[in-house]
């Protein structure tokens, strides 16, 4: 997973953010590789905290999931070629650097 190099440039949303920057109210405090950033916010979303999960993710990202709906037994998973897979679909993530750290800049959805 650390070869794989997978980063986006931001458009400006309502946020205020200007191309390259990443919209969050809270961006990490600690250097982060792809890797803790993705398991972090799998975390989040598992346990369906979206508050955490906007600590390791772009509004933008967070809002392409169902953080209402119970996993029913079916715990999401995070594989080495940068694919979030949940009950009901899968998402490629991307990643943005930070101040030297990673954040999820977004999440392009497919329902199975």
């Amino acid at each position: 997973m650390t070869g794989c190099v997978e980063s986006t440039a931001l458009s400006p949303d309502a946020s205020g953010a200007k191309p390259g920057q990443v919209a969050s109210a809270s961006p990490p405090t600690e250097q982060l590789s792809k890797y803790d950033v993705a398991l972090r916010f799998l975390t989040a979303y598992i346990h369906l905290d979206r508050s955490s999960a906007l600590k390791y993710a772009t509004p933008k990202a967070v809002s392409k999931l169902n953080w209402t709906k119970s996993h029913g037994g079916n715990i999401p998973y995070y594989d080495d070629k940068m694919f979030l897979y949940y009950s009901g679909g899968l998402a490629k993530v991307y990643f943005q650097e930070v101040n030297g750290s990673y954040m999820i800049s977004d999440l392009q959805t497919h329902n199975r």
